[in-house]
C-alpha cells in the first residue's frame, strides 16, 4: 500500500515523508506550488517516492495532509489525516477524516533565525517561556505520530473522532526541547545558510 503526503515540501511534510521512506514505505507526494519545492527534491533518489499524478483510481492506505491543500485533489484512502495548527483548522481542512492539532514544533528546515523560530507569522525566541514550555522537537513528534498511525483503527473515524490532540493518545509532554537539540537545529540552519552562499 501507498501513503500520500500532501504538502511534502513543507518542512513538517518533509520530515514525515522522509521518516516514512526511511521505514521502507512507498510514498506519493503532493507539492504545494506556492512554496519552495527544494525540500521535495531530496526524495528524488529514493525509489519508494514518486509525485502524485492523480491519474489513478487507487485506494491509498493513508492520506496525510500538512495544513490545507491549495488544489482540488480527489483521493480515496482508508485513513485521511490532516495535521494543522489549532488556529488554522476549519471544517473543510480535512477530507472527511481526522484532524490532529499540531503543537509548537521545531526542527531542521523550519522558518527560523539563530535566535528563534517563526510560528504562524510570529517570531518565537528559543529563550522565551512559551518556547521552553510548549515546543516539541519534530522527530519526537513524528515518532509519536507514526505510533498513533499504527494504533489507530479506521473504525474510529466513523465514531465522531474528527479532531484530536496526540497527547491524549500518547504522552509527548516529556519531550521538551533540550539545549543540545536546539543547538543542533541552529547548527543545521548555519550550515544551510553557508551552503547557499557558495
Amino acid at each position: 500500500m501507498v501513503t500520500v503526503v500532501a504538502n511534502c515540501n513543507h518542512w513538517i511534510g518533509f520530515h514525515i515523508t522522509n521518516q516514512l521512506l526511511e521505514q521502507g514505505l512507498k510514498v506519493e507526494g503532493i507539492v504545494d506550488c506556492k512554496k519552495d519545492d527544494s525540500l521535495s527534491l531530496f526524495f528524488g533518489r529514493n525509489s519508494n517516492f514518486s509525485f502524485y499524478s492523480g491519474d489513478t483510481n487507487e485506494i491509498y492506505e493513508q492520506f496525510i495532509c500538512i495544513g490545507s491543500i491549495q488544489e482540488d485533489v480527489n483521493i480515496s484512502a482508508e485513513l485521511c489525516v490532516t495535521l494543522a495548527h489549532p488556529s488554522t483548522v476549519h471544517p473543510f481542512t480535512s477530507l472527511n477524516g481526522v484532524i490532529i492539532e499540531l503543537p509548537l514544533l521545531f526542527g531542521e528546515w523550519m522558518p527560523m533565525s539563530e535566535n528563534g523560530m517563526y510560528f504562524q507569522g510570529e517570531f518565537v525566541p528559543f529563550s522565551s517561556d512559551y518556547f521552553l514550555q510548549h515546543a516539541i522537537y519534530i522527530h519526537d513528534f513524528i515518532d509519536v505520530f507514526l505510533k498513533w498511525l499504527e494504533m489507530y483503527e479506521v473504525g474510529e473515524e466513523k465514531q465522531n473522532v474528527n479532531k484530536i490532540k496526540l497527547d491524549n493518545y500518547i504522552d509527548i509532554k516529556d519531550n521538551r526541547p533540550k539545549e543540545a537539540t536546539v543547538n543542533q537545529v541552529i547548527q543545521h540552519f548555519r550550515n544551510q545558510r553557508l551552503g547557499k552562499m557558495f
